[in-house]
């Protein structure tokens, strides 16, 4: 998935920083520091804050035996961090040997990623605990499962682009253009590397129409465009915190613009602007619907799910779980918090 070469050009800092905002969750956005803890057993020998200004060691006990989510979550609060991660001593060896037996030169960043994942997983609850518990929720794949999902949705001489816009639109407040070449992403830029093509300012005051000049201008210098995601700050916190139909309303909206969009991602929309709308029909005519007939509906709209999956049909069957799915999951953990009193 990632070329061994890969190049990285006109890289924007700006737009480098809002990424990272933007994909950490806010607890550890707003709270960079994190704790971890080293266990003996059953005895804590070391609990180390490290994170943003903050590095050090604090006392064993900050942490109670046994690491469970509500003590995880105590500890966290009073260590004022926004993460706690615990790992026996005993783990870190056998990790490190596993880790080590799996992995060849060859392998890319992701194969290395997925195959220390996979190992933290499966200890997870049993030498390694932490808070939040993403170890639980986020799937491991093998790495050929991803490749060949990767090749299956994006060909390969394509650009993906996402353009987050400020609110005002007078900036750009993140970019990033990534192109695919023989199964990889074998370059990665931003905005930058063509703005002289299309202006910032430009684009980011008539972006529901100017979108197409920086499809254009990607096509020209680098490959054309696969999927292109174009969207307001704001929308994107709608999409975060929203309630389920919101991806439906801020695409007809054309809030959200997604253009070009590949056939199979245009029947995943398709899909979740109908179980918008029937959501919010399931609102309106509640009264009026008995509960048997409501449940037979639902009961069919799942196996029609789970037919889909089964049959290949779906474009996520080869990973072995469904991303929209997780993303409903997790996206609690991007929620703002309220602010601290």
């Amino acid at each position: 998935m990632l070329a061994r070469d890969l190049t990285m050009t006109a890289i924007d800092p700006r737009h480098w920083r809002a990424w990272i905002e933007l994909l950490i969750p806010p607890p550890l956005r707003d709270q960079p520091r994190w704790a971890l803890g080293i266990v003996d057993g059953t005895r804590f020998v070391r609990v180390i804050i490290a994170g943003h200004a903050a590095r050090g060691v604090v006392a064993s006990d900050a942490i109670a035996w046994p690491p469970t989510p509500a003590n995880l979550k105590a500890a966290a609060a009073a260590l004022d961090v926004g993460a706690v991660v615990v790992i026996d001593a005993a783990v870190l060896r056998a990790l490190a040997g596993e880790v080590e037996r799996q992995l060849s030169l060859d392998d890319d960043l992701a194969a290395a990623g997925l195959v220390l994942l996979r190992a933290l997983k499966a200890r997870s609850g049993k030498g390694v605990w932490s808070e939040p518990p993403l170890l639980e929720l986020l799937p491991a794949p093998g790495y050929d499962a991803v490749q060949r999902t990767f090749d299956l949705l994006v060909p390969d001489d394509s650009a993906l682009a996402v353009y987050i816009i400020a609110d005002d639109r007078r900036s750009i407040v993140a970019s990033i253009i990534a192109v695919k070449r023989q199964g990889d992403l074998a370059e990665l830029t931003t905005h930058a590397a063509i703005a002289e093509l299309v202006s910032e300012p430009a684009l980011a005051r008539d972006w529901t129409t100017a979108h197409k000049r920086v499809t254009k201008a990607i096509g020209e210098r680098f490959a054309k465009p696969a999927i292109a995601v174009f969207l307001e700050r704001a929308t994107l916190d709608k999409l975060v915190v929203g309630p389920p139909d919101t991806l439906g309303r801020e695409l007809t909206a054309r809030r959200l613009i997604i253009d070009p969009a590949p056939a199979w991602l245009l029947g995943l929309l398709g899909g979740a602007t109908v179980a918008a709308v029937a959501q919010r029909g399931v609102a309106a005519f509640a009264r009026l619907m008995p509960q048997g007939a409501r449940d037979a509906a639902a009961g069919l709209a799942g196996r029609a799910r789970t037919a889909m999956r089964e049959s290949g049909a779906h474009p996520f069957s080869l990973l072995g779980f469904d991303p929209i799915a997780l993303w409903m999951t997790i996206r609690a953990y991007y929620a703002p918090r309220p602010p601290r009193r």
